[in-house]
Formats: structure tokens, sequence, C-alpha cells
């Protein structure tokens, strides 16, 4: 990693691209929290599996909350919305021309960066392209909880992305 121009920012040297055969950013993956929020890393992983001849795995972390007293498991989402919403990430991936796969995984909220790990792990991933969530003003400067954990247990190099600003 070579320094940019800001101190504490950092960008991949060429070799990590460019290893003998195809680079080390071949497998890369993407979680996908919703399309708006992703898609700044979607076509930065799309743009980096073009590059290397690699390959994509989206995953989209379907959360729930424990059970109440006298409730079941309870979903933000139901498990069509969460499908729809890899296919709609998968097609923009596609169009760059770049090989993917999707899963959707089912996590506890409070796991939620756990199962991205675990699926990094289970894929192989040589990197991890991550979304930041926005910060409200009275935490600006921390970082997102599953952000957090992503950094700090991955096995990999995790590139973080600003989402997309309106």
């Amino acid at each position: 990693m070579r320094a940019h121009a800001r101190p504490g920012i950092a960008t991949p040297d060429s070799d990590m691209l460019d290893d003998e055969r195809y680079g080390s950013f071949r497998r890369v993956l993407v979680p996908v929290d919703t399309f708006e929020m992703s898609v700044n890393a979607l076509r930065l992983a799309a743009r980096t599996g073009r590059a290397t001849g690699g390959r994509l795995r989206l995953v989209h972390v379907r959360m729930w909350d424990p059970p109440g007293p006298r409730s079941a498991r309870f979903y933000s989402e139901t498990s069509e919305e969460a499908t729809a919403l890899l296919d709609n990430a998968m097609r923009y991936v596609w169009d760059f021309g770049v090989e993917a796969s999707g899963i959707v995984v089912e996590a506890q909220r409070s796991s939620t960066g756990a199962a991205i790990i675990a699926e990094a792990f289970r894929w192989a991933a040589d990197v991890i392209v991550l979304t930041a969530r926005p910060r409200r003003f009275i935490t600006l400067g921390l970082w997102d909880k599953v952000t957090r954990q992503v950094v700090e247990a991955a096995a990999c190099p995790v590139l973080v992305v600003h989402p997309r600003r309106p």
C-alpha cells in the first residue's frame, strides 16, 4: 500500500492488482444493504473484477430481531424483498461484464458483521468492498458498528466506500 495525498489514506499499489496470474483481488465480496447505499461499492467492485478478470460475490444479510415473549422472529424485510434487492444489484454488476454470484443470508441484527465475515471466509474472498453507513451529526466521526466489526475481524483487506450522496 502506498500513502495517498492526505495523511491516513492509502491506495493499493499496482502490484496488488497485477499478481503473477491476474492479481490478488480476483474474489471480491460486496455486502449489499440497499441498492442506493451500495451502488458506489458495487461500481468499485465491478471495476476491480473487470480489471483483474475476477469474480464478485454479492451478499445481502436479511436481519432479524430476537423473538419477544409471545412472538416469533421479526424480519425487517420479506425473503422476496431481499431476493429482489440482490437481483437488482446482480443485474447492475453484470452490466459491467463481470462474473458474479449472490447469496442472501439470515442473521440476528447484532450479528450482521459476523455473517459478512463468515461468508467472506466461506467464499475465500481476497477483498471485501463495504459501504460505510452515513452517521448522524451527534456521532460524526464514529464508524458504523457493522463496518467496524468487519474491518477489525476480516482476514482479508477491506475497502470502505462512502455511499452515494443525493
